[in-house]
């Protein structure tokens, strides 16, 4: 059944769009408050979807205003805005009202740069760890990624996943990016024991070579001396 295109009424369409109750609003003023056609601009969602949709933001579903407004409402209580969680078009699995936080009165840039990285933070945890990748190596997610996948997830050395527990997280540590730290070239991925290991020896092959002679001649199990073919 087709509806009445005045926002909200779900009444018969009989005449131009309208039930008979707002077409004969209509036919007496000339005009009908918030109806999805003709006044929309009042909407307060208006300008969210216009500006969306004049990027080529939306996805083909919400380039009709109404299931816009349908798919995004409500909005919370208080100062929000709206985000995409990927890049790709608004749509209904890819939005999000985020809080726009603003500085307390009273309170110091530090504190207030504090709360507003940990917000941060929390609605998207793997910034942190995006940014560190970028800075230290040049490596992006993507590219990280692509060699743990190549390395089918485990240890390049021991051949192991990772078992340590990250502190900050209480979850299994992601395995860490070797590199030489004299032409900061990436080598494979560790994880944080042998990385550790080779931190420890400072890289040096004929200390690492001494110390499987000592295990060997105090008759240490070969078994336990393991090395994963390299990537």
């Amino acid at each position: 059944m087709d509806v009445c295109s005045v926002w909200d009424c779900n009444k018969p369409k009989k005449t131009k769009g309208y039930c008979a109750n707002h077409y004969a609003q209509y036919w007496r003023t000339g005009n009908v408050n918030k109806t999805i056609d003709g006044n929309k601009r009042k909407h307060p969602f208006y300008a969210l979807w216009f500006e969306r949709k004049q990027a080529n933001m939306l996805c083909e579903e919400w380039l009709d205003f109404k299931c816009f407004v349908e798919g995004v409402s409500p909005k919370p209580e208080g100062n929000y805005f709206l985000i995409r969680l990927r890049k790709e078009p608004f749509g209904p699995n890819n939005f999000k009202w985020q809080e726009h936080l603003k500085r307390k009165k009273g309170e110091s840039k530090k504190d207030w740069y504090a709360r507003k990285w940990a917000a941060r933070q929390i609605q998207n945890p793997g910034m942190e760890r995006a940014r560190n990748f970028q800075r230290k190596y040049g490596l992006t997610i993507d590219q990280y990624n692509e060699k743990l996948k190549n390395q089918n997830e485990v240890c390049a050395i021991c051949g192991e996943k990772e078992t340590s527990v990250d502190p900050k997280t209480s979850g299994a540590r992601r395995l860490a990016v070797d590199h030489c730290h004299d032409t900061n070239k990436i080598r494979s991925l560790l994880c944080w024991r042998c990385n550790a290991t080779i931190g420890k020896v400072k890289e040096d092959v004929e200390l690492l070579k001494k110390m499987i002679a000592y295990l060997e001649f105090h008759n240490v199990s070969k078994s336990r001396v393991r090395l994963a073919a390299y990537p």
